[in-house]
């Protein structure tokens, strides 16, 4: 290590605060103070907001920006895609009660996965 070259913070530590949590009413614009007395300003969105335009998030981000605020709640949700879950196939049983016949992939595909790590 060269001498001038020191690290300048610890990563390895992360200070344990207490968690902040508040309860907001619809279109409610609240300060809060941070654990080092830096403030946020929070506005949550109101049921007249319309989630699913992507132009009203892009619009909502930017003007709350402005202002020095930060929207909370769902800004922006693509109600045609697929969900998650159904992307990957997933099924509404807990794994844990599946037979082994599903859950455990056959050999071959065992196979394939050793042969592309060799």
């Amino acid at each position: 290590m060269k001498e001038h070259d020191l690290p300048i913070h610890e990563i390895d530590f992360v200070p344990h605060y207490e968690d902040i949590s508040i309860e907001m009413e619809e279109g409610e614009l609240r300060d809060v103070e941070l654990h080092d007395g830096s403030h946020l300003r929070l506005r949550k969105l109101d049921r007249d907001y319309d989630p699913t335009s992507k132009r009203n998030a892009v619009r909502l981000i930017e003007e709350t920006e402005e202002k020095g605020e930060v929207a909370t709640g769902i800004l922006y949700i693509k109600p045609r895609e697929e969900n998650f879950f159904d992307q990957l196939g997933m099924v509404e049983a807990p794994l844990a009660t599946l037979p082994e016949s599903i859950t455990r992939p056959p050999q071959s595909a065992l196979e394939i996965v050793m042969e592309e790590l060799r």
